[in-house]
C-alpha cells in the first residue's frame, strides 16, 4: 500500500550528534523559518484536512482562557510568513497551490489548514505552564483531551526520568524564552505505525503489537520549534512530523541510531515502544551499519 506522506530520506538526523540526541536539545532557531514546508507538504496536508473534517473534536481543543493565544498565534504565524507561503489579502497561499481563506474567529482549525505543524498553546501557571488550547492532527501516542488543561510535569508524568532534573531544566527554559529568541529541537522516535494519526490514551499503550522480521518500521522525527508570543505570554509549540523507512538510512547513520537506541534503559524502552520492536530495530540497524556485534547489546 502506498503510503503518500513517506519521505525518501529523513529531513533530520537528530541522533548523529550527542547535544541533540536526547532532552531537550534545544537549539536556537535563527534564521531558519517557522513554518517548515518539506517534500511531505502536500499529503499531510491532505490528511490534515480530512482529520479536522473527520474528527474535530479529537485534534481541536481550547479552554477559555486558551481563545485569546490562540488568536495571537494566528498573528503571529501570519507575521512570520515567508516563501514559499504567502499572505495576500486574508488568504494564506500554500507552497502546493493551495489558497486557504483564514476564519480569524476558528485560528486554531485556520492554522490546520495553513500549516503541516501541529501547535500547542500553553500559558504560564502558579508554578508550571499549562496546555490551555492546540489543534493535533499527527500525536505520536498520546491524547490531546487526556492532556489539556494539565501542566508541564503532569502531562510528561509517564515518561521515564522527566520528573527531577529534566522538568527543572525544561521548566527553566520556558521561564527564559524570548519572543525575539525561538528555539528548536528534534525528537525521534522508532515505530512500527505508518500512520500519522496515533492518538492514545495512556491505559492503551499497555497492548503492544506484534513485531517480526517482516514488519515495516519507520524513523518518525519531529521538528519542534518554541516561541514566546508577546502579547499573552504564552509559549506556541510548533511540531511538524516527518516519516521515512528506517532503510532510508545509511550505514553510518545506522550505527549511531543504534548505539542511541542501545543506550536506552528499560523504563524508557517500555515506554517508547516495547522490548519486541527495540530488539527487532537494533538488529535491523546492526545489519545495516555492517557492525551486528559490534554496536552493544542485545535488547530482549
Amino acid at each position: 500500500m502506498s503510503i503518500p506522506w513517506l519521505l525518501d530520506r529523513p529531513p533530520y538526523l537528530p541522533f548523529l550528534e550527542p547535544r541533540t540526541a536526547r532532552p531537550p536539545g534545544l537549539m536556537p532557531l535563527g534564521a531558519a523559518p517557522l513554518v517548515a514546508a518539506d517534500p511531505d507538504f502536500a499529503a499531510q496536508m491532505a490528511e490534515r484536512a480530512r482529520l479536522l473534517r473527520a474528527v474535530p473534536d479529537t485534534v481541536l481543543a481550547c479552554l477559555p482562557d486558551g481563545h485569546a493565544l490562540a488568536a495571537e498565534l494566528l498573528d503571529h504565524v501570519i507575521a512570520a510568513t515567508r516563501h514559499p507561503f504567502a499572505w495576500q489579502d486574508g488568504t494564506w497561499l500554500r507552497p502546493d497551490g493551495e489558497a486557504v481563506p483564514v476564519d480569524r474567529g476558528r485560528p486554531l482549525e485556520s492554522l490546520g489548514r495553513m500549516t503541516a505543524e501541529d501547535w500547542c498553546l500553553l500559558c504560564p501557571g502558579p508554578a508550571e505552564y499549562r496546555l490551555v488550547a492546540a489543534v493535533l492532527c499527527f500525536p505520536s501516542r498520546w491524547s490531546l483531551a487526556e492532556k489539556l488543561g494539565r501542566a508541564l510535569t503532569s502531562i510528561h508524568a509517564p515518561v521515564p526520568d522527566y520528573a527531577g532534573d529534566l522538568a527543572r531544566r525544561v521548566n527553566r527554559m520556558f521561564e527564559a524564552l524570548r519572543p525575539e529568541r525561538p528555539v528548536w529541537r528534534v525528537n525521534w522516535l522508532v515505530h512500527a505505525q505508518s500512520a500519522l494519526h496515533l492518538p492514545l490514551r495512556e491505559e492503551e499503550k499497555v497492548a503492544r503489537e506484534r513485531i517480526g522480521p517482516e514488519t515495516p518500521l519507520y524513523l518518525r522525527t519531529e521538528r519542534q520549534t518554541l516561541s514566546r508570543l508577546p502579547r499573552t505570554g504564552a509559549v506556541a509549540f510548533g511540531i511538524k512530523t516527518s516519516l521515512s523507512p528506517l532503510e532510508a538510512l545509511s550505514a553510518p547513520e545506522a550505527a549511531a541510531l543504534a548505539r542511541e537506541l542501545g543506550a536506552l534503559e528499560a523504563p524508557t524502552i517500555a515506554y517508547r515502544s516495547g522490548g519486541d520492536l527495540q530488539a527487532e530495530a537494533f538488529r535491523r540497524l546492526a545489519n545495516m551499519a555492517g557492525q551486528a556485534t559490534a554496536l552493544g547489546p542485545s535488547c530482549d
